[in-house]
């Protein structure tokens, strides 16, 4: 109980605004591509500032922002290749997307947030325990994979809009 007392207030506020940008996500919606783009770089930043922050100061930070960066750009690729989901479509009049309703972000969101609380806390208790080549490279791999699922979902959904263009 202690140690949530020194938790800040801005981290459960945090939490609570990615559960409800989450649950939005669930239902099917209609948006425009700039909002489609502005969650997946807000959230890819997001790992990546937090990558740059864990390793800043020990000799492996250039070693975790490749490490994050492969991982990134190897599942944005991969699941980038998919044709879009179920439902979705693109509407050239309106220049909206039709974005069926899925949970997946939200889970991705929480894992993201548990992920970067978690190293958070060791870092805060155990300050030693992370610094390690191993806990560089693993741990920013997961930020990476956290964000190219979520880019590699939006990467599908933008092939709609390209393909009513030709």
């Amino acid at each position: 109980m202690q140690t949530l007392q020194h938790i800040p207030i801005w981290v459960f506020a945090l939490l609570i605004g990615l559960i409800a940008l989450g649950l939005l996500q669930t239902r099917t919606r209609k948006v425009r591509a700039r909002r489609l783009l502005g969650i997946n770089i807000a959230l890819t930043i997001f790992t990546l500032v937090g990558v740059t922050q864990q390793w800043r100061p020990t000799p492996w930070l250039a070693l975790a922002l490749l490490s994050w960066a492969a991982a990134c750009l190897l599942v944005s690729w991969t699941l980038g290749q998919g044709a879009a989901p179920d439902g979705a479509s693109y509407d050239p009049a309106t220049r909206c997307f039709t974005v069926p309703g899925s949970w997946l972000p939200l889970a991705l969101f929480m894992a993201i947030f548990a992920c970067k609380f978690v190293v958070g806390m060791v870092s805060a208790t155990a300050p030693g325990s992370l610094h390690s080549v191993q806990a560089a490279i693993g741990i920013s791999a997961l930020y990476g994979l956290f964000s190219g699922v979520l880019n590699g979902r939006a990467m599908r959904l933008l092939k709609l809009n390209t393909r009513q263009s030709l």
